[in-house]
């Protein structure tokens, strides 16, 4: 493929920045670096939605990283994959809303990286990366992204548009696959097919090898470039055919066998093993992964092995649920429970794990506390809520547990004061979350009423009560427990 760089005729202008560009951005290496190593740790816990976030704010100190573009999209792909999303979470986006061209291209990014085979993401992305001059990362990103787009039915319109972004940063190559795509949609357009004519040869000029014919070794280079375009197009490609997953599953062996103490290696060996999901790869992956841990120490590859573990185990839960629903009255019904509560202290024990071996990281408290929460160990559950509560990604879910337990444990006063903070934190109290807070903090208001005899209280959870039952009647017993506190405040007025 061509490079896409920047021009040397643009090098003096400072700090990384082009001439056609250099108002929008300076770049700091040395910042990024600090961003990006940190990014990777986080990766490194499976917090794929953090480390996510961590990329870009690397790439907004250093734009000009083709290491930090690769590794975002490696993390947004784990991110949406997890947790099945095909879009950025407000909490993720919020991070990205300043004004300029650098942060309308990190917003782009994000939102292209949960979905890289969405034409419309794809083609603002690339929009954003022209306007700063990206040009060779607006190649990387249409790499891929197009191969998905070519095979779906894409309009003509959309085609062309994406042929012309393609032009815009210089990649005719891929600018001829889109226009001879939307020819294929209209083979009527004279104009669009005698445009593709000459992108064609403007591609071969700059891309097919030309340039390097005369140099020693340049045509097999251009062989050897084609070999390993088609190695990075199939792992990187969203959907793969079961013998590109069986030769890439090959591949990665060939390597890990070569090359068994490169953690690159074994990390991608693993990787792909647990794509094709067998029984017998997940076994492989487990024992890749445990080797890996016992002779580098390194607990990320526990941690892995973890997953795979708990994985398993879920899967088997699964089965299990589905049978005691189809036959309510069969032992597997009767098993439900304790398989339920098992599985919880499997999860338990990989998180103590986890929280031992990475005692600054607040989100492994807080999923510890909460598989204490599900066990009934308040107590536990509360001093860990109490610790992860200072991280901002967790916060007011944190609270809302917090509250519960302090509820489960009769201390409703505590439990009011914790919803009120976590009410505080959030920006719409109509989502999930919301409702859950205001609906917990009416319940300690109503119970603190009955059992202290106390009207303010008793009309204060009333008027959560109806403002739920206003904008979400169906919510829970919203119903039964306003007319209940109705009824606790005319008892206590005496009427």
């Amino acid at each position: 493929m061509a490079l896409f760089g920047r021009k040397k005729s643009d090098e003096g202008q400072g700090n990384g920045a082009t001439a056609s560009s250099a108002d929008a951005f300076t770049s700091d290496p040395v910042k990024a670096k600090k961003f990006f190593d940190h990014a990777q740790a986080v990766y490194d816990t499976t917090n794929y939605a953090y480390s996510t976030v961590l990329w870009l704010q690397g790439l907004r100190q250093d734009p000009t990283s083709m290491y930090g573009l690769e590794k975002f999209f490696e993390s947004a792909q784990a991110f949406a994959r997890g947790e099945n999303r095909d879009k950025p979470t407000k909490e993720q986006l919020s991070n990205f809303g300043g004004k300029g061209p650098v942060e309308s291209y990190l917003g782009d990014l994000l939102n292209w990286g949960t979905r890289p085979d969405d034409a419309p993401r794809v083609l603002r992305v690339l929009e954003s990366a022209s306007k700063l001059d990206l040009s060779e990362h607006g190649y990387w990103i249409a790499e891929r992204s197009l191969p998905s787009l070519l095979t779906t039915r894409s309009k003509k319109d959309i085609l062309v548009k994406m042929k012309d972004a393609l032009v815009k940063i210089g990649a005719f190559d891929l600018a001829v696959k889109a226009g001879e795509a939307a020819m294929m949609v209209d083979p009527t357009d004279s104009a669009l097919e005698a445009e593709i004519r000459n992108l064609a040869a403007q591609a071969t000029m700059t891309s097919g090898g030309y340039e390097q014919t005369g140099q020693a070794g340049g045509f097999r280079a251009n062989i050897r470039g084609a070999e390993q375009q088609r190695k990075l197009e199939e792992q990187t490609r969203i959907v793969k055919t079961e013998d590109t997953v069986d030769r890439l599953i090959e591949d990665a062996k060939a390597d890990y066998e070569r090359r068994p103490d490169d953690r690159n290696t074994i990390g991608k060996y693993a990787r792909i093993l647990q794509e094709r999901g067998r029984p017998e790869d997940v076994k492989v992956a487990y024992e890749v992964l445990m080797a890996a841990y016992k002779q580098f120490d390194e607990f990320r590859f526990r941690q892995q092995a973890g997953d795979l573990r708990l994985r398993h185990a879920r899967r088997q839960l699964v089965k299990l649920r589905e049978v005691a629903k189809a036959d309510p009255s069969g032992d597997a019904a009767k098993k439900l429970p304790e398989a339920e509560r098992k599985f919880v202290e499997m999860e338990l024990e990989e998180f103590k794990l986890r929280a031992a071996n990475n005692p600054t990281d607040l989100g492994f408290k807080y999923e510890l506390g909460v598989r204490h929460f599900q066990l009934g160990n308040d107590e536990e559950a509360i001093a860990l809520f109490q610790e992860a509560q200072h991280d901002p990604k967790h916060r007011s879910r944190v609270l809302s547990y917090l509250g519960q337990s302090f509820q489960r444990m009769g201390w409703h006063s505590e439990a009011a004061d914790t919803y009120r903070r976590a009410l505080e934190g959030i920006e719409i109290d109509t989502d999930e979350l919301g409702y859950q807070l205001r609906y917990g903090l009416m319940e300690s208001l109503a119970t603190m009423a009955e059992e202290q005899r106390d009207l303010a209280a008793a009309e204060e959870a009333y008027k959560i009560g109806s403002g739920i039952a206003m904008q979400q009647i169906s919510y829970r017993d919203i119903r039964e427990r306003r007319d209940a506190l109705q009824k606790l405040i005319r008892e206590l007025k005496g009427v």
